[in-house]
């Protein structure tokens, strides 16, 4: 007997700990829910966005009335032009709709501001502990997706840094809980995942779909993105107009001596780099070039002999591709502590010129020394050190898009450091002057970045980042111009590198001219670079078989008859012999001829008069 009322006094204890646990549990009187999920079909060139909004009341003193609003914000993309806003808040308003928990559409009113779209939603229902208001938004857009064939980049927007998850009302005492909840979806016909931020996720397959899940935490201040795809070729048209300098020796006379008039350029072409494994085939070349090197950075160098005393242009037609390895794990290289790096680099000497200072990257300043001293403390590894100046120069330049649209004139690290206007240059001229004082090698890279499947995009522009030597990596892609802390650190295949340097010129293009000073300073040329399905399986040519020697490999040479050749036939002195050294040949030849017949003569006139004696 005593035994089963000691069951019995168990039994309600157990049971009164679990009904206070329970209540325990929904302490908040209030919970408001947003579940959004991109998803993204395999081909398409948009996504479908689907946000539900779920109000929930958890204390049955309160309730909401069927009154007010949900307003949903669909931002804009602030570099679009205010004719593709128009064309996309369209398309997004084409495929909107809004329903509640059971699927019934629900009616709604659309509100259209600078900043985006504003869905405004009815409170169509008392909201109540049992009965919570349950609405669900869905459209179609653009904006998150970028397809460039078989290379695709998903993207969600960002927690404001100034969320928050919980708060209370202290005139009432209730408190209210704010969750997140982010998917993206994909089929699993999408390309090789190559890159995820933030880092940390959470994934779950079916047989037709792969989720990736980002926490709410993860989200504050950074916009997840996934990336898919591992290789993307692309086309590029090169064409340089070399304008006319000689007014004096007509086109008539110089086409059957080209020497007489002649003007030499020597222009940089898309180079090969083995971080993202670019490799470039030639389509066509107009005309011939005289030859193509490598200069000690493996820039290629492509030289031109082009009529001087008319206007002409230098065509390079060919292809990009670009490839990398699908994800495996977060790291991008073997990171190493500090000791150690410094070690390895010291054993190669061809690295030193990468650590000095120049006049736009001032490494030798107290100023920057002391700002790349304060940032290399508490940093333990070579990794640790490339974030820490990353956010450092992402703190203190902001960019300046009145500079980017003028004559962008450099300024230099320490002035873009201490405030002055900054652009992609002076983001890595800044970056390249912390990395040197810190003793790291680096080097500028000059190229074109974001790159589409659009033919003659007007908006492409040279884009400069930085380069950094890893040991058994080699040279490290870092681009600090995209703020944001999702950095741009290792092989990305949006982009094509054009050329690299170590020094103060970011331009490898030469002009040699008799008339130099007709030459303008700002050269005229256009790049178009777009992104192509496949290359042509024949007729492409690589760099070294535009060379008189095919067999030898593409080197930094200079003979001397190519010295002559260019003095010759671009300069004043060169020119004027070509002119005048003919004339004094004829005229030394025709001396010796007289000469050589007076004698003749001569003598023969002495015979014969010593035949008459």
């Amino acid at each position: 007997m005593p035994e089963n009322i000691f069951k019995k006094i168990f039994f309600a204890i157990s049971i009164f700990l679990f009904s206070f646990s329970f209540t325990f549990a929904d302490d908040d009187d209030f919970e408001f829910s947003n579940y959004t999920t991109i998803n993204y079909e395999t081909g398409n060139d948009f996504v479908t966005v689907k946000t539900r909004y779920l109000r929930e009341v958890n204390n049955d003193s309160y309730y909401f009335p069927p009154s007010g609003e949900k307003v949903f914000y669909i931002p804009d993309i602030s570099s679009l032009s205010a004719e593709e806003k128009t064309s996309e808040r369209s398309f997004k308003q084409e495929n909107l709709k809004v329903v509640n928990s059971v699927g019934t559409e629900v009616e709604y009113s659309i509100e259209e501001k600078d900043d985006g779209v504003y869905v405004n939603v009815p409170n169509y229902k008392s909201t109540t502990a049992g009965s919570p208001f349950d609405v669900t938004i869905e459209y179609d857009t653009h904006d998150l997706v970028t397809k460039v064939f078989d290379y695709i980049k998903i993207s969600a927007p960002a927690l404001p840094e100034d969320v928050t998850f919980s708060a209370k009302d202290d005139s009432n005492g209730t408190t209210t809980k704010y969750s997140y909840f982010l998917d993206i979806v994909v089929d699993k016909s999408i390309p090789d995942l190559i890159r995820t931020f933030p880092l940390k996720y959470q994934i779950q397959e079916t047989d037709d779909t792969t989720t990736y899940s980002f926490s709410q935490e993860s989200r504050i201040g950074n916009a997840p993105v996934v990336e898919f795809g591992t290789s993307i070729i692309y086309k590029f048209e090169y064409i340089y107009k070399t304008p006319k300098t000689d007014d004096f020796i007509d086109p008539s006379i110089s086409k059957y001596f080209k020497a007489l008039s002649t003007n030499i350029f020597e222009l940089s072409l898309p180079r090969e780099y083995s971080e993202t494994n670019q490799q470039v085939l030639i389509e066509s070349i107009s005309p011939a070039p005289s030859k193509i090197t490598l200069d000690s950075e493996g820039n290629v160098l492509g030289t031109f002999e082009v009529p001087a005393n008319e206007e002409a242009e230098i065509r390079v037609i060919g292809y990009v591709s670009l490839s990398r390895t699908a994800l495996e794990n977060n790291e991008i290289f073997a990171d190493i502590n500090l000791d150690t790096y410094f070690d390895l680099i010291e054993d190669d000497s061809s690295l030193s010129k990468y650590t000095l200072p120049t006049t736009y990257w001032e490494s030798d300043d107290e100023y920057i020394q002391n700002e790349a001293s304060d940032i290399s403390k508490d940093q333990y590894t070579i990794w640790d050190l490339l974030n820490a100046d990353y956010e450092y120069v992402n703190d203190r330049l902001e960019y300046d898009q009145s500079k980017a649209d003028s004559s962008n004139i450099r300024i230099g690290a320490k002035s873009a450091l201490e405030g002055g206007a900054s652009v992609c240059m002076e983001y890595s001229d800044a970056m390249i002057a912390i990395l040197r004082a810190q003793g790291i090698p680096s080097r500028a890279a000059v190229g074109y970045a974001e790159l589409s499947d659009t033919q003659g995009d007007e908006g492409l522009l040279r884009h400069q980042w930085v380069q950094v030597w890893i040991p058994n990596y080699g040279w490290l892609t870092v681009d600090p111009t995209y703020e944001g802390s999702d950095k741009i650190i290792g092989p990305y295949i949006d982009r094509i590198l054009w050329e690299t340097f170590s020094g103060d010129n970011l331009s490898n293009i030469k002009v040699y001219s008799a008339n130099i000073e007709k030459i303008v300073e700002n050269p005229e040329y256009t790049v178009d670079i777009y992104a192509v399905e496949s290359s042509p399986d024949t007729n492409l040519y690589e760099y070294v078989d535009f060379n008189r020697n095919q067999e030898e490999e593409l080197a930094e040479t200079e003979s001397a008859f190519e010295w002559l050749n260019t003095f010759l036939k671009t300069t004043i002195i060169g020119k004027s012999l070509i002119i005048v050294l003919p004339i004094a040949i004829v005229i030394v030849v025709l001396t010796i001829v007289i000469t050589v017949v007076k004698r003749f003569t001569k003598k023969n006139k002495v015979k014969k008069d010593q035949q008459v004696l």
